[in-house]
């Protein structure tokens, strides 16, 4: 946890507001920043190869998309630089058409393959420039492989800003063990219920899991995540505990954790007020 006592003061006296108004209910429509990821630093300990967790037949929300009839994913780019969604379900071989509608006044660009190579904007990777004020553009993709991949823009400042996203790859043939290579995706939503969505994932032993979180309310979250323990008193070192601090109000974040020990292992938000109230999951170890 950070160790700035005004703040945690601050943030005290905004979550009264926050729990006496988050019973009156109301949606807010989430803007998606993805930050930069967070990961666990390597163990010392001696890891074992992930176990295999156990899955039913995968069932896909969707019809995937082929090279003659692509499945048509709208997306918004905007003035506050993010991409809504910032994560995108695809299935493996499916081709898909990204059809980016800029809402803004900002110029963007949209950049889409192996996630390395979108990020690091590397010459030759799929992308379409130069998405005007109320313009669409139309980029189709075939996910081809297992991944990872990625989307960005890489106008000026704005990738370094957070102006990007993630596809999870779902149903036959996507990888069903993250690795640190290509970390499984995890999303977990969050929002003023002070609850996370879900609040159990189910994970390997020595697999690595990359969170996708979104704060879809208006309070500020944390996410921590590591032995349960730990993270029930709120001993965050970067290392064993790692933390996203500030996640604010229709953001996305990111944190990398590879679950090579024994467990038990948990996650949990603990600006002031929130753990009290229930904003905690659970890790279900699979193999330890």
């Amino acid at each position: 946890m950070d160790a700035h006592p005004i703040h945690k003061l601050a943030m005290a006296l905004a979550s009264v507001a926050i729990i006496a108004s988050a019973c009156a209910g109301g949606t807010t429509t989430p803007t998606e920043t993805i930050r930069p990821i967070v990961t666990a630093a390597p163990s010392s300990a001696p890891t074992e190869a992930p176990t295999s967790v156990p899955t039913a037949a995968p069932t896909l929300g969707f019809t995937p998309g082929t090279a003659a009839s692509p499945r048509i994913i709208e997306m918004t780019a905007d003035d506050l630089l993010n991409f809504t969604p910032g994560l995108v379900q695809a299935a493996v071989g499916e081709t898909v058409t990204f059809r980016i509608h800029n809402v803004g006044t900002a110029v963007h660009e949209f950049m889409i393959g192996k996630l390395d190579d979108a990020f690091a904007d590397v010459e030759g990777t799929p992308e379409v420039a130069d998405i005007g004020p109320d313009q669409t553009a139309d980029l189709t993709f075939t996910f081809d492989g297992t991944g990872p991949f990625g989307f960005a823009c890489h106008a000026p400042g704005h990738f370094e800003h957070g102006m990007a996203g993630y596809i999870e790859l779902v149903g036959p043939g996507a990888p069903t063990v993250g690795t640190k290579a290509a970390p499984r995706i995890v999303w977990l939503n969050m929002d003023d219920s002070f609850r996370f969505m879900p609040d159990s994932v189910q994970v390997a032993t020595g697999e690595t899991i990359r969170f996708v979180l979104t704060n879809s309310g208006k309070a500020v979250h944390e996410f921590q995540v590591g032995p349960a323990d730990k993270v029930a008193a709120d001993e965050v070192d970067g290392v064993v505990v790692v933390e996203a601090d500030a996640l604010d109000a229709g953001s996305t974040h990111v944190v990398d954790y590879t679950f090579d020990g024994s467990g038990p292992y948990a996650y949990a938000c603990h600006e002031p007020g929130h753990y009290e109230a229930g904003m905690k999951g659970t890790i279900d170890l699979i193999g330890g």
